[in-house]
């Protein structure tokens, strides 16, 4: 028993070596211990006044007055999250976009639906600390989930997921535009941009990845999913029309209603639906990443596009997998919408053109993430046997957040984040060639590097850690027998830390802890 003892753990502590050899270097650990957050959402902007990133017209007010006021113009506004101290200007830019069901929360009848969402917080910090600069943003939302016809209801919503388009394509701009014209304020590569979208947004980042044009749209083996049938409309009708609805990247020109868009859509005739923003500008972005979401419809995806990173739970009730209905959720229930493709059809079809071949340049024993995917496809990470069947494990609500049924266990959705991000950053690294460190490795620290002491071990309840005040602990993490992660705790910043037994079992377990100098992995017991 004691040789089999010292075996598993020379044997565990080389996999965690191995699963954290690539730490502590830019862009694929958090080598930054703070952020810079600049706040322009909704509870810093005056909505009269001008937003530097443009703005559009909104039906939400319309939508929700059901039908009495006509079209208002809304600000495009970000968060923007970069490393505190960071005197590049040169970072690569990963524009993020949240949730929400394109209805504002909580009348979206979900738990999230904001920029500050805990979940794109977590996202925007570690990415900004791992020397991102990340622009949470906000895009225009509103649509009628409830019509009692299927076709309306997909007729708003293909409408909500253009403009939603239009937004992206407009962010895209303006960050070209900010480096080109006005100084660099935030210390970017135009060419390293990253669209990243979550639930609802995955939606809208892959579409602005690979929906390239307007005809494009019908240019399906099932056009007329997007198309409005008699008697709903006098003929077979695009739901929609650029020449109503603006171009697919909103550049111009102009448009507003007429008689007959008034009868299909009920908003008074001459009201704004499309103005141009930051016009001259390419819309070109490098990589594209969706935890969630769906294409349209997955020929448009085609050959020589943007690599694509995907996560995605296998029994998501809301966007499929593979190519199935939609389903949106509402406050009275999931609402069956449109056909599209999910994540797995999409990662059959990218193996096809080898769009995603660059992630093969990751080096051998520097994806430890990528060994543990069960997708079989490069490039997309499937969950299985998520918590209650969650749709999306990495969410979680603040406290204070209704409805009840939210997941409000943040240490577990932050072990999803770890997963992603770490899947995320060697992929990223190739893709937008950073030049990632992928050669150097990590310090293994002694006890009296950083004065370490845990007490008791073993343990029958907590287990208290302290280390020197020069030395905090920036993280740490609990593995299992099997080496699997239990428990993950991040920016904790600390000489002193408690590790709560909570529903550990009795048994062996490795705490590894990362400091600014290296990492020190001991053995804790509970019994």
């Amino acid at each position: 028993m004691r040789i089999f003892t010292k075996f598993f753990i020379l044997f565990i502590s080389v996999f965690i070596l191995d699963t954290t050899e690539a730490q502590n270097r830019r862009y694929l650990d958090q080598v930054f211990s703070e952020v810079n957050v600049s706040y322009g959402d909704e509870f810093g902007v005056n909505p009269a006044a001008p937003s530097p990133l443009g703005a559009n017209f909104t039906i939400l007010r319309f939508i929700a007055s059901q039908g009495q006021l006509g079209m208002a113009k809304q600000p495009l506004v970000a968060n923007i999250y970069s490393p505190k101290g960071d005197e590049r200007t040169d970072r690569p830019l990963i524009i993020y976009v949240h949730t929400g069901n394109f209805f504002p929360y909580p009348a979206n009848g979900s738990c999230s639906g904001t920029m500050r969402d805990s979940s794109n917080v977590e996202f925007a910090t570690r990415l900004a600390k791992m020397g991102y600069v990340v622009a949470v943003i906000n895009y225009r939302q509103g649509w009628n989930p409830l019509d009692p016809q299927e076709l309306i209801r997909r007729y708003f919503l293909i409408n909500a997921a253009y403009r939603g388009v239009q937004d992206m394509n407009t962010y895209v701009r303006y960050f070209k535009r900010s480096v080109a014209q006005l100084g660099n304020p935030h210390g970017i590569d135009p060419n390293k941009i990253t669209i990243w979208g979550q639930g609802t947004g995955g939606y809208l980042s892959l579409a602005t990845a690979y929906l390239k044009s307007y005809p494009e749209i019908f240019n399906t083996d099932n056009p007329l999913k997007f198309i409005l049938t008699p008697p709903i409309a006098p003929a077979n009708i695009p739901m929609v029309l650029e020449q109503y609805n603006g171009t697919l990247t909103a550049e111009g020109p102009v448009t507003r209603v007429d008689a007959l868009y008034n009868s299909l859509s009920r908003i008074p005739v001459g009201d704004t639906l499309c103005i141009p923003n930051h016009v001259g500008f390419n819309n070109d972005i490098a990589l594209c990443v969706n935890m969630g979401g769906a294409l349209g419809d997955s020929t448009w995806l085609s050959d020589g596009e943007v690599p694509l990173i995907s996560f995605h739970v296998d029994t998501d009730p809301f966007a499929p997998v593979d190519t199935d209905v939609l389903n949106v959720p509402t406050a009275t229930g999931p609402q069956p919408v449109v056909e599209v493709s999910g994540s797995r059809d999409l990662a059959e079809r990218l193996a096809r053109f080898g769009n995603n071949d660059v992630f093969k340049n990751i080096p051998a024993g520097f994806d430890p993430y990528g060994v543990k995917n069960r997708s079989g496809h490069i490039g997309y990470y499937e969950f299985r046997d998520t918590p209650d069947n969650s749709s999306s494990p990495w969410e979680w609500a603040k406290a204070d957040n209704p409805p009840s049924t939210c997941n409000k266990n943040a240490n577990l959705a932050k072990t999803y984040i770890d997963t992603i991000v770490g899947y995320f950053a060697p992929r990223a690294c190739v893709a937008l060639g950073l030049n990632c460190d992928f050669n150097s490795s990590v310090k293994d620290l002694a006890d009296a590097n950083v004065n370490l002491k845990m007490s008791p071990n073993p343990a029958t309840t907590d287990i208290s850690i302290t280390v020197s005040d020069e030395t905090p602990i920036r993280s740490y993490a609990v593995f299992d027998i099997s080496g699997r992660m239990v428990r993950s705790y991040n920016n904790v910043n600390s000489s002193a830390v408690t590790l709560k037994r909570e529903s550990l079992q009795n048994g062996l377990y490795l705490v590894k802890m990362q400091f600014q100098g290296g990492t020190l992995t001991k053995k804790v017991v509970f019994e």
